[in-house]
């Protein structure tokens, strides 16, 4: 039988607590460039939003870049039929899985937002193509 007593309602509130601190998810804040960070692999993608911290909370790291502060979290398995695309394809569903999963973030922001990936193959995709 289930028992919720003095103990367990003081773990609820030290885990709501500990989930709402740094470093683990901020707030977005909508003044600010969100940065989209995608992977996939053969089974499926995973993906970070983020943001530049507040100013004066961390300084840039060695290379001058802003440190990013994750918002959001997401993941999810590719369908038998995806597993079969070659691998920039899956790579660039990732983004679009990630960008209809945070759409309401990213629809309303006053600044462009940049996406990180980490294949070359995408960047097939920067200029305008015409398609058929």
């Amino acid at each position: 039988m289930w028992h919720w007593g003095e103990a367990q309602f003081k773990a609820f509130e030290t885990l709501k607590t500990l989930m709402c601190q740094k470093p683990v998810l901020i707030q977005p804040d909508f003044k600010r460039c969100f940065y989209l960070q995608t992977d996939a692999s053969t089974y499926g993608i995973g993906a970070v939003l983020s943001q530049e911290q507040g100013e004066g909370d961390t300084p840039p790291d060695k290379k001058g870049k802003p440190k990013l502060h994750p918002i959001a979290y997401y993941s999810t398995t590719f369908t038998p039929t995806e597993r079969n695309y070659d691998i920039y394809k899956r790579e660039l569903l990732a983004m679009m899985k990630a960008l209809a999963h945070w759409r309401h973030y990213l629809g309303w922001t006053k600044h462009p937002f940049t996406i990180l990936t980490n294949h070359a193959n995408l960047q097939y995709w920067k200029a305008l193509r015409n398609l058929n």
